[in-house]
């Protein structure tokens, strides 16, 4: 998650015990995974999947922020089971709009649907309540404060790890968290931050910005347009 000032969310949180990748378990039953899920990126970096399905080729793929990883190919385990070992790998990445795609290994993990997910929707405007699911700071609501194209800006509590997480509307799917700053029409922080309510989190800094999310369509239009791996994208 990318933050700005002194609310800046570190890109990798280094996990204890995780310093090497756990090496691949015995056979067993795939496990499932989907938006909201928590995943160590080349086994540091903790961030959070907006969602898991199929693309246009067949291939079980995963969504998550593009800053959780700077390279292509670097492994994916998961935060709660790294003894499952590697889920998949980081087939291809943007970081203008701020995803990656990450190639799933069906023998140790099947994509299914986040829970209470009913589809994709449009980015929401000014206005709208949105929620996100992150590995930090669980499920949060809040409104929108600003739109500007694929990005919106909302009061979606978030914080370290919770990257890549999914924004949802109304059961919808309609964003991937980015990070934070304040919204461009917001002005200095001083003339509207006494206007935002409480968003704190115990293992969190106390200083908080809007959270950041780009609009799901647009990414999953991306990557088909760039003929990338999640063309064509459909949630299981």
């Amino acid at each position: 998650m990318r933050f700005t000032g002194l609310a800046r969310l570190a890109v990798t949180a280094v996990m204890a015990g995780a310093t090497a990748l756990a090496a691949p378990a015995a056979a067993q039953a795939a496990i499932p995974v989907s938006g909201g899920t928590p995943v160590l990126v080349n086994g540091v970096a903790g961030c959070t999947l907006t969602a898991a399905g199929y693309d246009a080729a067949g291939t079980p793929v995963a969504f998550t922020a593009a800053h959780c990883s700077d390279r292509i190919n670097a492994p994916v385990i998961l935060r709660g089971d790294p003894g499952a070992g590697v889920i998949g790998t980081v087939a291809t990445r943007n970081e203008i709009l701020d995803y990656s795609v990450i190639r799933l290994n069906p023998g140790v993990v099947v994509p299914v649907r986040q829970p209470g997910v009913t589809g994709r929707g449009p980015a929401p405007e000014f206005g709208d309540v949105v929620c996100k699911d992150g590995m930090s700071t669980g499920h949060t609501c809040g409104i929108t404060w600003q739109r500007d194209g694929n990005e919106f800006w909302s009061h979606a509590c978030a914080g370290y790890g919770d990257s890549g997480g999914p924004v949802t509307r109304d059961g919808r799917l309609v964003g991937l968290l980015s990070g934070g700053h304040m919204p461009p029409a917001a002005g200095s922080v001083g003339s509207i931050g006494a206007l935002l309510p409480s968003c704190l989190h115990p293992v969190q800094s106390p200083v908080f910005l809007p959270a950041l999310a780009y609009s799901f369509d647009a990414i999953v239009a991306d990557a088909t347009d760039r003929n990338w791996p999640g063309r064509g994208f459909r949630m299981a």
